[in-house]
């Protein structure tokens, strides 16, 4: 079995890699056994790009610091998902640059495309970074089924099972708002 914390540190390397979040935004957790979830610092220390095994944290569902530096400040909405949404074992907060267009405009794309059919999206209106307003609000979006849910001038949040799976799910809602975004272009233009 791969080690959890190696496995974070990758799939925030490939995000930043791949233009998913700005170089200090962003935030990946997942759930260790006993009630504890393993997540990314507070951007004090490192971009997500610049990450190794040793710069996570291990806190508890109540919030406690177990082990390594300060977590990141959307604890919160982590705990709250990790908490509440069975079967989301790795959470991931991200600023793709279209989805945020999208999400700041509180509009969703059209789901028109055959690539984006896993996507279950939703928008979640204003709420303030690492409150717990956002948190609950985020939660009841998992609860209705959501596995992308985009925060109004803020980012996305998706969650899965698998980590992999997680990095897919931000892929494709990314390349559904480019691709949705270019078609209403196209159409405008005829």
């Amino acid at each position: 079995m791969t080690d959890p914390r190696v496995t974070l540190v990758s799939l925030a390397k490939k995000i930043s890699e791949k233009g998913l979040t700005i170089s200090i935004g962003g935030n990946i957790s997942t759930s260790l056994p006993d009630m504890r979830i393993l997540i990314t610092p507070s951007k004090q220390h490192k971009t997500l790009s610049e990450l190794d095994v040793n710069d996570l944290s291990v806190v508890s569902l109540s919030g406690e610091l177990i082990q390594g530096p300060k977590p990141s400040a959307e604890l919160p909405m982590h705990i709250a998902i990790h908490s509440a949404a069975q079967g989301n074992n790795w959470v991931i907060h991200a600023h793709p640059p279209m989805a945020v267009a999208y999400a700041s405009e509180k509009t969703l794309p059209e789901q028109l495309f055959v690539e984006s059919s896993r996507l279950r999206f939703s928008l979640v209106g204003l709420k303030s970074p690492g409150s717990e307003e956002l948190a609950k609000a985020v939660v009841e979006k998992i609860r209705e089924g959501s596995n992308a849910i985009l925060l109004e001038g803020h980012g996305v949040v998706v969650v899965s099972n698998y980590a992999n799976d997680a990095v897919l799910l931000l892929e494709e809602l990314e390349n559904l708002c480019k691709t949705d975004l270019a078609r209403h272009i196209l159409k405008s233009s005829r």
